[in-house]
This record gives C-alpha cells, sequence and structure tokens, in this order.
C-alpha cells in the first residue's frame, strides 16, 4: 500500500544528504537547488561530487572515489567501504541532521538508512533501487527504515503496493532538463567545436566507456577498435565527471565537461549501459548500448536479476528500441555490424520514433522541486 502523506510541514534546518556516483550527485545538486529559494537558512553537509559543492554542500567524501560497480569490484574495495560508513555515520552524528536523504547508490544507502532509523532520523530516499530487476526482498527492508521514496520511472510504484511505504512517482530529472532536439542551432555546434578543436563539418561519434575506472579500463579499449572502422566519423571520448585525462588510455579526443553538446553534435554514439543511454536518447542522439564487465559479475548479474534489457531507454519502453551489445556480444566485429544498421537510413528512422515515444512516457516537469516540497512536507 502507499498511504498519502499527512499535511503539515516539517521544520527542516539541518539536511544531510549521501549519493556516492556522479549521476546521483548531479540529481541531488538539482534538489538543492530547488530547496534553497523554499528553505533559504537550511544546512546541508553530505558525501556528493563536485555538483553538490558548487551548491554549497559541504561533502565529508568525493563521488570520484565512491563510484564502484559490480561484484568482484565492490570485494576489492570492502575494508574503504566499511571505513567511509564509519566516518559518514560520525559525520551525521556531529551534525545532527533534521533529515537524512539518501540519492540512489543503494548497496551502501540502504545500510546507511537502517543505521539512521535506529538512531531515529527521519530518512527520505531518491532515485530507488532496481527492484523490478532484482533483490525484490528489499522492499520490505525499504517500508523499514524509509519515510518517503520518490521513483523517477513510471513502472515502479506498483512494485511497492504490498507495503507500506510512501512512493511517489515525480518523473525522470533528465526530462525536466533536457530540451526536444527539435530545431538545433547548427551556428552553436560550429562554434563548440571551435573550443574543442574538433574538425568544423566532419560528423561525429560519441563513444562514452562509462564513468567508474573499472568500466573505462574494460570498455575503452573496445570502443576505440570499433572507432577505427569509421574513418568517415571524427570519434570524440566524452570524459566522466570526476575522472581526469590520466584516467583515458587512448590517442582520441577526450572532451570533459561538454557531452550533452556531444550528444547533439555527433551522429551516433556508442555507450556504456547506464543513465548515460537515457541521457542520449533524450538529446536525440542514435546509440548502440555495449557494456562487458569481469566475467564473475556478469555471471551472478544473469543469476540474481530478471529483465529483458540493461538500457534505461529499453526498460522505459518495454522494447528494444536502441540494440544492445552485451558481454559475449560486445566485440568490435558485431559492433561495428550493429552501428552501421544505426547508421542507415532506416536504423536512423526507427531511432528517432522512439525517442519521442521516450519524450511523451517520462515527461513530468519539476521532478527536482517535487522531492524538496516532500522534505519540507509540502
Amino acid at each position: 500500500m502507499n498511504p498519502v502523506r499527512t499535511p503539515g510541514e516539517i521544520a527542516l534546518h539541518k539536511l544531510y544528504i549521501i549519493t556516492g556516483e556522479p549521476s546521483g550527485d548531479l540529481h541531488a545538486a538539482a534538489v538543492v537547488r530547488a530547496l534553497r529559494p523554499m528553505a533559504p537558512a537550511i544546512e546541508i553537509r553530505g558525501m556528493g561530487g563536485d555538483a553538490m559543492a558548487a551548491e554549497g554542500v559541504e561533502l565529508v567524501e568525493h563521488v570520484r572515489n565512491t563510484a564502484i560497480m559490480g561484484f568482484a569490484e565492490v570485494l576489492g574495495k570492502l575494508r574503504f567501504i566499511r571505513r567511509l560508513m564509519d566516518r559518514v555515520k560520525a559525520d551525521i552524528l556531529a551534525f545532527a541532521p533534521d533529515r537524512i536523504l539518501v540519492v540512489d547508490y543503494p548497496g551502501f544507502n540502504l545500510r546507511m538508512a537502517a543505521w539512521a532509523r535506529q538512531k531515529g532520523y527521519p530518512v527520505d530516499m531518491y532515485i530507488a533501487p532496481q527492484v523490478w530487476a532484482w533483490k525484490q526482498h528489499r522492499i520490505h527492508q525499504m517500508a523499514r527504515d524509509l519515510d518517503r521514496l520518490y521513483v523517477i520511472l513510471p513502472f515502479e510504484p506498483p512494485h511497492y503496493r504490498q507495503v507500506d511505504l510512501q512512493v511517489e512517482y515525480v518523473g525522470h530529472p533528465l526530462a525536466d532538463v533536457i530540451p526536444s532536439p527539435v530545431g538545433q542551432d547548427e551556428t552553436l555546434h560550429a562554434a563548440w567545436r571551435q573550443k574543442t578543436g574538433l574538425p568544423s563539418d566532419a560528423p561525429l561519434l560519441a563513444l562514452l566507456p562509462g564513468s567508474r575506472p573499472q568500466e573505462i579500463q574494460r570498455m575503452l579499449p573496445i570502443l576505440d577498435s570499433v572507432s577505427r572502422r569509421f574513418p568517415e566519423l571524427v570519434p570524440v571520448v566524452a570524459g566522466a565527471p570526476g575522472r581526469s585525462s590520466s584516467d583515458y588510455a587512448t590517442t582520441l579526443p577526450v572532451v570533459f565537461g561538454e557531452t550533452s553538446t556531444l550528444y547533439r553534435a555527433a551522429t551516433a554514439g556508442i555507450i556504456t549501459s547506464g543513465t548515460a543511454t537515457l541521457e542520449a536518447a533524450l538529446h536525440g542522439l542514435p546509440q548502440v548500448v555495449a557494456y562487458k564487465t569481469s566475467g564473475l559479475t556478469y555471471r551472478l548479474a544473469k543469476w540474481y536479476t530478471n529483465v529483458r534489457f540493461i538500457s534505461l531507454v529499453n526498460l522505459v519502453l518495454d522494447e528494444e528500441a536502441v540494440p544492445e551489445r552485451i558481454q559475449g556480444q560486445c566485440t568490435p566485429d558485431i559492433l561495428e555490424e550493429t552501428m552501421r544498421h544505426v547508421l542507415s537510413e532506416q536504423g536512423m528512422y526507427r531511432q528517432r520514433n522512439h525517442q519521442e515515444n521516450l519524450r511523451k512516457v517520462l515527461s513530468k516537469k519539476g521532478a527536482a522541486e517535487a522531492v524538496a516540497r516532500g522534505l519540507l512536507g509540502r
């Protein structure tokens, strides 16, 4: 069941926010930005990245050190994670917040929520774990430890009907901030190419090997190899937030802080699965989704998950709107063949139609504002 909130504004003078990945940092920063006019005197601390810091949040740890993905990869950093959890707990006790907001990063954040609940702190969560894919039993833990849950995918709320937890679909935050690609300004694209040192008129191939160090190390050589099979396209690697040039072992151009413009300026892209696939589609970029992880992580994921797709675009539309090439299919030969189909007239037309449908499904303005109001009990 999803109960209705009891009216009455919450006194919120101190807020603690916890997130551990670049995407969560951006979404949390948007909530802070929406919250400031509603509660100008609020103090905010937490764990996040550059976007949260830019909004005046004091950070106890940066996401560049906490973005870890995969069973095998997490095992290698267990000692760091335990120490980090102890530091964050101590920081919360010293700060004494009125409420805690955990954003995504469920492996860490649900443990923190359980601890916080025991200590008497109210906890809200923005961006839910993928209980529709695996570990559905977590909904009972979430109902026990969370006050409210704000979800961003339209098919999520029904998964919580059996528990006593207030769940609100606020819409996807990317649909709020990414304008329709219709009527792009080519003059701006030309200026951007000049600023970044890219050719003025050659078509571009966007390469996104992920944001985590393990993803970049594994995926970049594959994407590099594929890109060299398309001499008519200029490959451009999108540098992830929190990463530096030293993280990218390639001679290809790596552009930081310009990913949104790259989506719009490029002809097509090869994108490692994640939020980037959804972001690219909303920007109007035809794409191939490519992903490869360690053998152990892949086998465990196949064993425990129950989803047809890994791309958010395909999950939301419930069909393979963008081609996915995963693990054994994530090879230069197969990716080349797939990309040639995407670049065809038929392939381009098909993805454009799916992109229009995606925007219609996700369109619900004001996700960050809805979360901010929820934190204040409005």
